[in-house]
């Protein structure tokens, strides 16, 4: 299995994301970066300045980015990268969340936990390549 340093890894996703700045750009690629050093670990508790820390909760307040955007840019790069193999494997599996909390629970569907929780399933796919070990 072939693993990617974080540092790399999120120039490569995220570092083409069309967010109307290429600074807005530069943030999103740090902040990626040391979460994925850190799995985990909430942005409060990440090992970086104070200056790096303002900058990430800035870039997190900010309306004029939308996750779609974000999003985006990692879809692409992993259809170009899908692209470039033989054979995939697509690992699935499906599990569902369970919220009782009124803020989120008029949002989401029913579950068979009665009308006080409320649930919506997660599903989520790992294309993984055979032939070059990589996920």
């Amino acid at each position: 299995m072939t693993y990617i340093e974080p540092t790399l890894w999120a120039q490569k996703q995220f570092g083409q994301a069309h967010l109307n700045d290429p600074r807005r750009t530069q943030r999103l690629v740090a902040l990626a970066a040391s979460l994925a050093e850190q799995p985990g670990v909430p942005v409060s508790k990440l090992i970086i300045s104070p200056a790096e820390m303002e900058g990430a909760y800035r870039f997190i307040r900010n309306e004029q980015i939308k996750a779609e955007d974000i999003a985006e840019a990692g879809f692409y790069v992993t259809a170009q990268e899908a692209l470039e193999q033989q054979t995939l494997l697509a690992l699935e599996d499906t599990t569902s969340l369970s919220y009782s909390h009124r803020s989120i629970r008029d949002e989401l569907g029913h579950s068979n936990q009665g009308n006080r929780h409320r649930a919506m399933f997660v599903h989520s796919t790992l294309l993984f390549a055979p032939d070059t070990q990589s996920v």
